[in-house]
């Protein structure tokens, strides 16, 4: 038995034999789930987050180019799209400018695995990057918070800048809480 890896797939495919077809390729290294048109993909990315949607082209639907392009608009989402070899160049030069990995069918399993392991890559990549936004973004905040604090110990008790970071520093040290907890209670208290 294969070892799974943490990583969620979505198969888009409308051949008959293509949830088959995948699992084979996937040989049950990833937890995937399969749909064979692109309106039900849509509604699975609705539901949840995948790491990465491959998409078998044409779908029953559409084509699958305007479900590739949504994705990368819209998530974080690593995108592989599988197109027929007379097509690949068109079709490739258009998606490859937003981010999704264009296979030419009929494909090799090791071109399919190369393209899987570098939408994995991708897909980890952003999942870090977000990670790191995300932190900076909750410190911008602290910051905000706590000069907003600082301003009003200025303007309201006559605090030099340098007084009122002590004070706020020195009130979270004693209540054994964060500076932005302090600084938020001067906020309610003073403003």
């Amino acid at each position: 038995m294969a070892v799974k890896i943490d990583t969620h797939l979505l198969v888009v495919s409308s051949i008959p034999s293509g949830e088959e077809i995948f699992k084979n390729l996937l040989n049950g290294y990833f937890d995937a789930e399969f749909v064979s048109s692109g309106a039900e993909a849509r509604r699975k990315l609705d539901e949840r987050d995948y790491d990465v949607v491959i998409v078998n082209c044409p779908l029953r639907d559409e084509f699958g180019t305007l479900l590739a392009e949504e994705i990368t608009n819209n998530s974080y989402t690593g995108v592989i799209t599988l197109v027929k070899a007379d097509v690949f160049e068109s079709v490739s030069f258009a998606l490859e400018k937003l981010g999704v990995y264009c296979i030419a069918k009929p494909a090799s399993t090791h071109s399919f695995m190369q393209g899987l392991g570098f939408a994995v890559a991708t897909s980890v990549r952003f999942k870090n990057l977000i990670k790191k936004t995300e932190s900076l973004k909750e410190k911008m905040e602290e910051i905000k918070l706590i000069s907003r604090a600082k301003l009003l110990l200025i303007t309201k008790l006559s605090f030099t800048e340098e007084e009122a970071h002590k004070y706020i520093e020195k009130r979270a040290m004693d209540e054994c809480s964060k500076k932005s907890a302090v600084a938020m209670d001067i906020i309610k208290t003073y403003s």
